[in-house]
């Protein structure tokens, strides 16, 4: 993770207010299958993506299709 610097000037005799700084989680709002681009239905492990011209969509598979047929793969288990 990178290092966060700040400087924090105050002009009033206080001091400076109290600063807070986190760093965001994996939210379904940030995942790659949360895109309106993207068709997760069949997520397993070792899953591959390959765009569909016909759906206009990126699609999970453990199998591509090509015009020479489909090629089976094991992307392995995590």
């Amino acid at each position: 993770m990178a290092n966060v610097t700040a400087t924090i000037n105050s002009t009033n005799s206080a001091g400076p207010k109290k600063v807070s700084v986190s760093v965001p989680s994996a939210t379904s709002s940030n995942r790659l299958r949360s895109l309106s681009d993207v068709n997760a239905t069949s997520l397993s492990d070792g899953a591959l993506l390959q765009y569909d011209a016909s759906t206009d969509k990126f699609t999970t598979r453990n199998e591509l299709n090509t015009s020479t047929g489909p090629i089976t793969f094991n992307g392995g288990n995590f």
